[in-house]
């Protein structure tokens, strides 16, 4: 149902009509959609991207409220304790969710409003459907615990928050909180993000802050990282994997024994890498912003990106450390010691209490959080 309605959107958006597209895509794709109850049955996502377009409302979705990154980080349901990847996700969702940002109504978006729903627009109960999913999004049912605190913040909190004076000693001050985060992680990725779902997400939250703001055309101009044109038309990739992509390549031609063959090769490839490391943490308070140290670390793109991986920074060291006993002739010069300590160093702080080492930041949430997940 997420990747069906909003792949129809974007075929509407384009030019198609309700019926065009090839085959008849468009009403292939609405035809599925309606016989499985209409985009009221999108998943959470899809219900924050339907409700930032204004094909669906805020009222449907369950809280994000900004609110959370204001609280005292040792409580255990905090930010700070989420994954990497899930918290940089809620963190422009909850900007956007506190806005309850809705993009201009045009023709366009009344016509998806008659279009993806089994019942007129303005009779849809949405309260009734923020727990709505398909059958074939739903991966893994709420647990009871989950839809009570979903529900317990959709009654009791998000109405106290968005009315006065509640809205203005604390929404805005957790508003502008959030951004703080935005703008502290877009500018220690230099504006890649951690991915490409954020990407969009804190690109558009830094539009809706200030149109024209330097932020926003920052992002502008790190679109094409994502971007490349192939045979079949254009793709966008989750951050790049260049680093990843050299690293496991090298090790391949030094295992073929060709070296005195392709030493141009390998010295180009071994350059790449040393240059892609990370020299420097995140700026400033890092681990006030909830971000754990990346000196001496591999991303899976470039240095820009900036977020450690505990597998990548793996195959870096052992690259350098292959190099290390070539000829740097052939190969170039051999990485400092010093950095090789510093990718050490970065490794052990990702292992766990079971000896098992995390991708890109230690497990800091306790486990017992799992039987609300």
């Amino acid at each position: 149902m997420f990747c069906t309605v909003l792949s129809y959107i974007c075929m509407r958006i384009l030019g198609e009509g309700p019926d065009g597209g090839e085959d008849n895509a468009c009403a292939r794709a609405r035809k599925w959609i309606l016989d499985r109850g209409g985009a009221t049955h999108i998943p959470s996502w899809g219900k924050t991207w339907l409700s930032i377009f204004g094909v669906y409302e805020w009222s449907g979705t369950n809280p994000m409220p900004p609110e959370f990154w204001i609280l005292p980080s040792f409580l255990p349901v905090h930010p700070a304790k989420l994954w990497c990847y899930f918290r940089t996700v809620y963190m422009p969702m909850s900007y956007l969710y506190g806005k309850k940002f809705v993009a201009p109504i045009t023709p366009l978006t009344l016509q998806l409003r008659e279009e993806l729903y089994c019942q007129p627009y303005n009779q849809i109960n949405w309260t009734r459907v923020r727990h709505a999913c398909a059958k074939e999004d739903l991966y893994h049912p709420h647990p009871w615990i989950q839809d009570l605190i979903w529900d317990s913040l959709y009654i009791l909190t998000e109405p106290l928050l968005t009315h006065w004076p509640f809205n203005k000693l604390i929404r805005e001050k957790a508003l502008q909180v959030t951004m703080e985060h935005i703008h502290y992680e877009d500018e220690n990725s230099r504006y890649i993000t951690m991915g490409c779902v954020e990407k969009v997400l804190c690109m558009l939250a830094c539009w809706v802050e200030d149109p024209n703001g330097d932020y926003f055309k920052k992002h502008l101009a790190r679109i094409p990282d994502y971007l490349w044109v192939a045979e079949d038309g254009m793709k966008m990739q989750t951050f790049g994997s260049q680093e990843w992509d050299t690293g496991f390549a090298i090790q391949a031609l030094l295992a073929s024994d060709l070296a005195d063959e392709i030493g141009p090769v390998l010295k180009r490839g071994h350059e790449f890498i040393k240059a892609s490391q990370v020299k420097d943490n995140p700026s400033g308070d890092f681990k006030g912003m909830y971000r754990h140290i990346s000196r001496g670390s591999w991303t899976f793109s470039d240095q820009d990106h900036g977020w450690q991986v505990s597998d990548c920074t793996a195959e870096g060291l052992k690259c350098c450390l292959l190099f290390s006993m070539m000829p740097p002739e052939i190969v170039g010069e051999k990485m400092e010691p010093k950095r090789l300590y510093d990718s050490v160093d970065l490794l052990l702080t990702l292992q766990s209490k079971n000896g098992g080492v995390s991708a890109w930041e230690p497990a800091r949430a306790q486990q017992w959080l799992e039987l609300s997940c």
